[in-house]
């Protein structure tokens, strides 16, 4: 299953049962993995890739080998939902030129689809005091 993007209540995550996305604003990532956002976490932050890897916190590790939920740090978002979109046209193109989005084979459109998805969560997601971004994966 390839990674969702999700906005929630933090406390809301260690009580869920099921999966921790149900029922909640999302948005998949498709092909769009772990490292593939880290790149783009490091052209906005202006962070190493390696820093950029751990703008993705471990919140709650399921059992086995279920699955894994992250949390966006807080500084991302508020950088994310802070774009305008004059503001994301120059980060698409050194995007598609890193090594992990050339090996997925993405376009600038389904580059820009996802990074305007984002920013919109983010924005939901600092309109409401309570709420996190969140990435549901399964490893």
């Amino acid at each position: 299953m390839p990674d969702v993007i999700f906005i929630a209540d933090r406390e809301l995550i260690a009580e869920t049962d099921g999966s921790p996305a149900e029922g909640l604003p999302t948005m998949h990532c498709h092909s769009i993995f772990q490292g593939a956002r880290a790149q783009l976490y490091a052209l906005l932050t202006g962070s190493f890739y390696d820093e950029a890897l751990e703008l993705e916190v471990l919140v709650l590790h399921g059992e086995g080998s279920g699955p894994m939920v992250y949390e966006l740090d807080t500084r991302l978002v508020d950088t994310l939902a802070n774009l305008e979109e004059d503001d994301t046209a120059p980060l698409i193109a050194p995007w598609q030129e890193t090594a992990e989005i050339e090996a997925i084979s993405v376009d600038d459109s389904d580059l820009s689809d996802f990074l305007f998805s984002l920013i919109h969560l983010c924005q939901i997601a600092r309109n409401e005091t309570d709420l996190s971004v969140f990435v549901l994966s399964d490893g």
